[in-house]
């Protein structure tokens, strides 16, 4: 069945009125930075404007109506009474709709997470496949690191690789050497490498509007005692979770874990974040590996296992496979090595 009616027959509503890039990115397969879907019972609408009208109609021109129009020039489109809105559209949008239709809305975004969270085999391959550029950015940037290089200048490297090799980026680089690298999000910076550093890359490729989600810490030069312990640490934290996880577990159980291994080991204080998150049009979707997730992990849902330890003015060390959720464990999607790597 169409995605597009399987969603409608699901939701119960009238008329659905799509206005998230993600969602209309999912429905459609096309993506454009002004596009809007609304769905009745026995059409597809698929609004732009000039900039992208030519294209979107000979992409989508056998599965949707496609119009030069928007919403507030729409109204003679949406039918019946029952209008379905997802919940996380900015109020500007919600009130054009409720101008057009009045306060009668359903938030079908259950509907939407119901099938965006189950991945088809073909979405699977997709994000096989940034997963492989991903790799291979990795592996290249390897050989260019050297001491005095910098944050920024790595970073472009990686993205480079990335489209050159027909992605897009997933999500802004994080590249860290050094004390930066104790913050888990850290902006790349002018900071250059030199030796006893770790240097963490959290690195994405996108393919076919899927995106990919991997981080390795690599060592470079002589490394203490505590660095190589902590890197240990955080290994096993992350080989015990891609070990255990299975369909029917609450995202809060996968969580705990890596908390529950680190707790043990006196060093829970330093697992600031969540230990994944799901993974597919959007960068974080679905169900999370969340302490406060009762959300349940399902076959075929993608999720990140990224525990990580950050140790403030000292170094952090972050290791970050995405595995594949089955009915018996999971199948990890990560090819690269991620035992200690030292330069």
């Amino acid at each position: 069945m169409d995605i597009c009616r399987q969603l409608y027959d699901m939701a119960g509503v009238d008329t659905l009125v799509i206005l998230t890039p993600s969602n209309t990115r999912y429905l459609s397969g096309y993506a454009s930075t002004n596009c809007q879907i609304i769905l009745t019972k026995r059409n597809s609408y698929f609004l732009t404007d000039m900039r992208y009208y030519l294209e979107a109609k000979d992409f989508l021109g056998k599965r949707f109506e496609v119009l030069c129009k928007d919403i507030k020039s729409s109204a003679n489109l949406i039918e019946g009474n029952k209008i379905g809105i997802e919940n996380d559209i900015s109020y500007g949008q919600y009130k054009t709709i409720s101008q057009i239709v009045g306060d009668n809305l359903i938030d079908i975004t259950p509907s939407v997470s119901a099938l965006r969270d189950i991945k088809a085999d073909c979405e699977i391959q997709c994000v096989k496949k940034a997963q492989s550029v991903t790799e291979l950015a990795y592996t290249e940037a390897l050989k260019i690191i050297k001491e005095g290089v910098s944050e920024v200048e790595l970073a472009a490297y990686i993205e480079y690789i990335m489209k050159r090799n027909g992605c897009q980026i997933a999500f802004d680089s994080i590249v860290a050497f050094g004390d930066h690298t104790a913050s888990p999000h850290a902006h790349p910076s002018q900071r250059r490498l030199k030796s006893g550093d770790f240097i963490t890359m959290d690195i994405g490729a996108k393919y076919e509007g899927y995106c990919s989600d991997m981080t390795r810490t690599v060592g470079y030069g002589q490394l203490s005692t505590k660095q190589v312990e902590i890197y240990n640490h955080v290994l096993k934290a992350q080989n015990l979770a891609i070990g255990k996880l299975k369909a029917g577990m609450t995202g809060r159980e996968g969580d705990s874990i890596a908390r529950d291994y680190f707790k043990e080991c006196g060093l829970e204080q330093y697992f600031t974040h969540s230990l994944g998150h799901g993974v597919g049009i959007d960068i974080h979707e679905g169900v999370g590996l969340t302490p406060r997730e009762e959300g349940l992990l399902q076959p075929n849902m993608i999720v990140t296992v990224e525990p990580g330890l950050y140790i403030d003015g000292e170094f952090g060390v972050r290791i970050e496979n995405m595995v594949q959720i089955t009915q018996s464990g999971v199948i990890d999607l990560t090819n690269t090595d991620k035992q200690l790597t030292i330069l």
